[in-house]
């Protein structure tokens, strides 16, 4: 919007004689032809930048810099599990059922020593949408077929339309998420928040897939609305930008599918191929299609979840210390995304009656790492983890073709001790099909970020690796 004036009337004497200034002639004509001598209007860029809440490449490389810079990614969630679980404790209604429920599902949290690797397994089996038979299938198919462009664009088109067909009940229970908040945030406008409160419900509804053009239109109605309302802010504008994304993410193109499985299957080889996709393919999507899949056991992190909804929902525990929440979530979001492309594990562990709280992240065989004994493209590892009386450990490991480079940052008074306990380390792990390589002690000096550990990740989200 163009500045307007203000035109106020001058503060002089009503005697005084006012000279009235004569308009000035341009000497010349103004050089249309010449755009150059054109002053430059005002630039409001960076204010609508940051209005908009959609930010750009830059804002989103600052995001993801800053994210893996900042330590408190990986030492700020060990630190504020183990203060909730003391707050809890600490709470004056400690005879409310809501926290007797909480202080169980604290110890239900806490994962055996010896179902550490279970525990793992069951962590990692929710990470990826692609784990299964259908998933291993198309990927010894890729393997036989890398030397056909054709075959990967197909594979590419087919994954994305299985993407897209496997989490639309996913993506609607999103956008109901996203009105129930709206909801919340214009409470003062009755009206309009029960409106949102309605349509949120029909969203999470059993019958929300086959009313879902109506639904759209509904909300993208209703969310005008809300834009025109006197309680619109920038908090809000940026859910309701949220929530549009969330529609766009369901696709009911019911064809998308069929079509990109019918292009791929005509790039296979023979009718054994086919067959071997096509009857995995079928399991596959009858699974998704199964409204009540089979049960599987909580992991450690649905536990997490679990505690964290329900203390936020009740505002005397939110209220209690809503820092030790904000850092737990902030710690979360830096999980396996766009910005951290890495496997990401959460291990509350007990042994008899110490308790150690842990996070482990995984990158595996990246192009961009080097092993300290030698070798491009390891596995490489680290350990962050927080024992109760004794302080914060990290270990970094880097595997190789079976050669385990070690390095342990531990408190500085139990260097000496962990060095002496070096040689029993190499000897078990010798014992086994791997051997050590380059091994460390040294004092956690201070707390390291992901970008600090893992030097190739900032690379992968910022830029175009170009070689030439």
């Amino acid at each position: 919007m163009a500045d307007i004036l203000r035109v106020t009337t001058p503060l002089i004497n009503k005697n005084q004689p006012v000279d009235v200034k004569k308009n000035a002639e341009l000497s010349t004509q103004f050089p249309l032809q010449n755009v150059s001598r054109v002053n430059k209007p005002s630039s409001q860029s960076e204010l609508l930048g940051q209005n908009n809440g959609l930010g750009n490449e830059n804002d989103a490389s600052a995001l993801l810099l800053n994210l893996l810079k900042d330590p408190s990614v990986t030492v700020n969630y060990l630190k504020s599990f183990s203060s909730l679980e003391a707050l809890i404790k600490l709470l004056p209604a400690n005879n409310n059922p809501l926290t007797k429920e909480i202080e169980q599902m604290f110890s239900d949290l806490l994962v055996p020593f010896d179902k550490i690797a279970d525990e793992m397994k069951s962590q990692e089996n929710s990470v990826t949408l692609f784990k299964g038979e259908m998933f291993d299938v198309l990927r010894q198919l890729v393997k036989e077929h890398s030397d056909s462009s054709d075959f990967l664009k197909a594979a590419g088109s087919f994954l994305k339309a299985l993407t897209l067909y496997s989490t639309r009940k996913e993506a609607l229970g999103s956008v109901g998420n996203n009105l129930k908040f709206l909801s919340e945030s214009l409470f003062p406008n009755k009206e309009l928040s029960d409106k949102l409160l309605e349509l949120s419900q029909k969203f999470k509804a059993a019958d929300s897939t086959e009313n879902f053009t109506a639904l759209k239109k509904e909300t993208i109605a209703l969310l005008d609305d809300v834009q025109n309302s006197i309680l619109f802010s920038e908090g809000v504008k940026k859910i309701v930008k949220m929530t549009v994304y969330n529609l766009s993410r369901y696709n009911n193109n019911e064809e998308y599918l069929t079509e990109t499985i019918y292009r791929l299957s005509h790039q296979m080889h023979g009718r054994e191929e086919r067959e071997s996709f096509m009857s995995a393919l079928q399991a596959f999507l009858r699974g998704v299609q199964n409204e009540k899949p089979a049960r599987k056991e909580a992991t450690a992190m649905d536990n997490l979840s679990h505690i964290l909804q329900i203390q936020s929902q009740d505002k005397s525990l939110l209220r209690a210390d809503s820092d030790k929440f904000e850092k737990i979530i902030y710690s979360l979001l830096s999980s396996p995304c766009n910005f951290t492309p890495l496997l990401h594990f959460v291990l509350p562990v007990k042994f008899f009656d110490m308790h150690s709280f842990a996070e482990i992240w995984i990158n595996n065989k990246d192009d961009g790492e080097k092993a300290p004994s030698g070798g491009q493209s390891p596995i490489h590892m680290l350990l962050s983890f927080e024992i109760e009386n004794m302080g914060r450990f990290e270990m970094e490991l880097f595997v190789k073709d079976q050669i385990i480079d070690f390095q342990l940052f531990c408190p500085p008074e139990y260097v000496q001790h962990f060095k002496k306990e070096k040689e029993n380390i190499i000897a078990y792990v010798n014992t086994t099909d791997y051997r050590m390589g380059k091994t460390e002690v040294e004092p956690l000096e201070r707390p390291r970020s992901l970008m600090d550990v893992f030097h190739s990740l900032p690379y992968k989200r910022t830029g175009v690796d170009l070689k030439i």
